[in-house]
């Protein structure tokens, strides 16, 4: 480690874990050139997993108190 401030700023256990392993940027701060786009099938893929993992808490009702800041929320753009 360089003790770098972007390293202190990285809990302990998240550094040991992630040692030795190829850090992935967001691909906005990659180079145009080295961007891959997601292929339709890998997409599909991946939307399915994520349905299935959060099918459960999808399944859950709204609860009233978000029922009613939805509704406050909708009645204020409503007005001109």
């Amino acid at each position: 480690m360089t003790g770098t401030k972007d390293e202190r700023a990285v809990p302990e256990a998240a550094r040991a874990e992630t040692a030795g392993s190829v850090i992935a940027f967001p691909s906005a701060q990659r180079p145009r050139a080295q961007r891959r786009a997601v292929d339709a099938a890998v997409r599909e893929r991946i939307g399915r997993g994520l349905r299935l993992h959060y099918a459960d808490i999808l399944a859950q009702p709204v609860p009233d108190r978000l029922l009613t800041l939805l509704d406050a929320l909708a009645d204020t753009e409503a007005q001109p």
